[in-house]
């Protein structure tokens, strides 16, 4: 709290320091260090940015985890890579400082609510300084939000995507599309080829797990799921998608399933050929989750099971797409944006384990008919 006090009593004469920006800018750094999830939902904010602003060099930090998808986007011209626990402790906010100083940006845009980042870009005399604020938080929050030119508060009844594009009409850039989109590596139409094989006809991709575990379906649940998929269409295939780490998760998984009906996909391809594999599927079975965000991008239909999440913040916008999801919880929705839990509160993961596999294996076969789109988070389950 210290240092955030102090750079608060200084800012006056650090925006001195820092001068006037730019009429346009030039040199753009968006700040954007969460999960594939939450990068994914950032790519509009790419989009308009270089559509406003084509000859304007946009740069991103992002977590090594993301660097990938980054590369594959042609509307980004440089990544920054960092981890967040670097930027720990003073020396981690130097650190921070003289890395924003190194790229010459004349303009940030900061996806993160962290008061680490209000202060870092403060003191690197960056000019044009806007960032969105958490609807969560405290005193620090609200002194960290002081010290950004323009601050955009995210609100729990508009998709997170809104919010940023209302962030950026302060740069002089309106309207703009919400749908997020994904870029594939060169070479993944080949590494889906290899993984997939010979397979054709109907393509079940089911994701294995999630990095929050609260929201994970378990072995036992997508087991259910693929046995009623396979009765109710005996000619599928079902795509296991996820990790290295979900491999064994996955070798459970098929050895409980019919020989020769599972194709285990963990870990085959990496994350930026992950969406040449994704558009293969006739269908995409998963949690509130990059993965599914993912497939949402390419246009899969997809069922997502959303579990404890608030889908007015943030929810797949593909035109074929089912969300599954206990409106009746007093409990749910307990996450956010930027209220993030991994544990139940009432230790019942009831928002979970109450959307049975019989409700999944409907759903999906649904729109394996073709039948239309549930967006609206009034008409949930």
């Amino acid at each position: 709290m210290f240092y955030l006090w102090l750079t608060w009593l200084v800012s006056p004469l650090l925006r001195i320091m820092a001068g006037r920006a730019p009429a346009e800018p030039q040199r753009i750094l968006v700040i954007q260090m969460a999960k594939i999830g939450d990068l994914l939902c950032a790519t509009p904010v790419f989009r308009e940015i270089k559509a406003r602003y084509p000859q304007a060099h946009l740069a991103v930090m992002a977590t090594a985890q993301n660097v990938p998808l980054l590369r594959a986007n042609p509307q980004v011209n440089d990544v920054v890579v960092a981890e967040a626990k670097t930027f720990r402790g003073l020396g981690g906010k130097c650190r921070l400082i003289h890395l924003l100083r190194q790229g010459r940006y004349d303009t940030v845009v900061c996806l993160n609510a962290g008061a680490a980042y209000a202060v870092a870009v403060l003191w690197a005399l960056i000019p044009r300084r806007l960032a969105v604020q958490s609807n969560f938080g405290g005193m620090s929050h609200q002194l960290a939000a002081r010290l950004w030119s323009e601050v955009e508060i995210h609100r729990s009844d508009r998709l997170i995507q809104a919010t940023y594009l209302a962030l950026l009409a302060r740069l002089g850039i309106s309207a703009g599309r919400l749908d997020k989109e994904v870029f594939t590596a060169h070479g993944a139409a080949g590494k889906a080829d290899a993984v997939l094989g010979q397979a054709t006809g109907v393509l079940v991709g089911i994701g294995v797990s999630s990095a929050n575990r609260l929201k994970a379906l378990g072995s036992e649940k997508i087991i259910a799921v693929a046995r009623q998929m396979l009765a109710a269409q005996p000619a599928a295939r079902l795509v296991l998608i996820g990790s290295d780490e979900d491999k064994s998760q996955a070798a459970e998984i098929a050895s409980q399933l019919p020989p020769g009906t599972v194709i285990d996909a963990c870990g085959a391809v990496g994350i930026a050929e992950l969406p040449g594999l994704l558009q293969r599927l006739t269908v995409f079975i998963g949690v509130d989750s990059g993965v599914t965000y993912m497939a949402d991008a390419v246009g899969v239909p997809l069922v997502s099971v959303v579990g404890p999440c608030n889908m007015r913040e943030t929810r797949p916008l593909g035109k074929q797409v089912i969300l599954l999801q206990r409106a009746d919880l007093p409990c749910a929705p307990c996450a956010h944006i930027f209220h993030a839990p991994y544990t139940c509160r009432v230790g019942t993961r009831a928002c979970i384990q109450e959307i049975s596999a019989s409700e999944i294996a409907k759903a999906a076969s649904s729109l394996l008919e073709g039948n239309a789109c549930v967006h609206d988070p009034d008409v949930l389950l």
